[in-house]
């Protein structure tokens, strides 16, 4: 009986350890109507690290959606705001902290784009759609 015992009071601390890990079997999503708009045909990853992007300049094809890989490995929050030319915002991303988001950013006209964290602007680059 005793043996019973260890062995049921093991499996029910093996569940609870299980369900207290924070594993899940599929990734969470969160509701990102920027970032489920439209659907991308080419991707592009940018990495926010020490309060700035790591890549500031991407060339993305003209007229197709593309998706961004955006990978913040800072624990500040952040986001990718898209403006064209004349400082009209063309796309805005949710704001992450410490995790990466896939954002589907609708197709852009050829021409040259300014992307910003709208938490701090002074990350900035630019996006070139040929």
């Amino acid at each position: 009986m005793q043996r019973l015992t260890l062995t049921f009071g093991l499996i029910v601390l093996a569940a609870v350890l299980v369900a207290c890990s924070g594993v899940s079997a599929a990734p969470t999503t969160t509701d990102a109507p920027a970032a489920t708009t439209a659907v991308a045909t080419d991707a592009v990853s940018i990495v926010a690290k020490d309060i700035t992007f790591q890549q500031t300049q991407v060339a993305v094809p003209a007229g197709k959606p593309i998706t961004i890989d955006f990978d913040n490995q800072d624990g500040a929050p952040h986001n990718i705001a898209i403006a064209d030319a004349s400082g009209a915002q063309v796309f805005k991303g949710d704001i992450v902290a410490g995790s990466r988001v896939t954002y589907s950013v609708p197709a852009l006209a050829a021409g040259t784009y300014t992307f910003i964290c709208e938490v701090h602007p002074g990350m900035r680059g630019t996006i070139t759609a040929r």
